[in-house]
């Protein structure tokens, strides 16, 4: 049985419908957080959740001197709930919850115990990943999937690092879904590597409470994506 949908999420999937429709086309702004607000009927807090859902995504994108824009090009593939088996998305579902768990505190952990090989290993994987998605317009998950690898072998505990290396089928099969519909937006893939920079600025830094509070904003932002773009997917 599908989980019910949150109130943002209706509201990201309508007001996402509108921007399909032309209601709202390429370059123009969206109405106010309480024109939205009224218009649906809610307060302004799901509004603001799900302007923050759109603009994960790259469909729309806040501009200096305030609101919301929608994106000038923006991949069809965005506006179409990906159809799959049932057993499929709560497989994906529950990888997210055990990498909201493992990877922030991997990062935690690296940012304290890196050492000065295992982050010149991530820069380089940085600099491929900005190679295949940002200049070359490739999803780059194997890079993707491997930058992560990275953190998380530089935590040094054997055990984490298993449990990441059972989990990399897993996490192929969730990539592909989110990943592919940036290969249409060079913004949203910029964004995305970007915060992966942020990630191994921290680690570099030996910051460990950014290199957490960074990792877990990219993967809210992952899975804010993935709620959307799946069908009848409730997270």
């Amino acid at each position: 049985m599908a989980k019910k949908e949150k109130i943002s999420q209706v509201i990201s999937r309508e007001l996402l419908q509108q921007i399909e429709d032309g209601k709202y086309p390429p370059g123009t702004k969206l109405p106010t957080e309480m024109e939205l607000a009224a218009q649906f009927g809610v307060s302004r807090v799901p509004i603001r959740e799900s302007l923050s859902v759109l603009r994960a995504m790259g469909v729309i994108t806040s501009k200096q001197g305030g609101g919301s824009y929608v994106e000038e090009a923006t991949s069809t593939a965005l506006f179409q709930g990906i159809k799959i088996e049932s057993d499929e998305i709560e497989n994906i579902k529950n990888l997210f919850e055990m990498r909201k768990a493992l990877e922030p505190e991997a990062a935690f952990l690296a940012a304290s115990r890196r050492s000065l090989e295992q982050l010149e290993q991530m820069k380089l994987i940085l600099q491929q990943l900005e190679k295949e998605s940002v200049e070359e317009g490739r999803s780059g998950m194997f890079a993707d999937i491997n930058f992560h690898r990275s953190i998380v072998h530089a935590t040094n505990n054997p055990i984490m690092i298993q449990v990441l290396e059972n989990l990399t089928a897993s996490y192929e099969k969730a990539l592909k879904i989110t990943l592919q519909p940036n290969t249409e937006l060079a913004h949203k893939r910029r964004s995305v590597f970007k915060e992966h920079e942020s990630i191994v600025e921290a680690i570099e830094l030996e910051e460990p409470e950014l290199a957490r509070i960074q990792c877990l904003r990219h993967l809210r932002n992952a899975e804010k994506k993935l709620s959307l773009l799946i069908k009848d997917y409730g997270i």
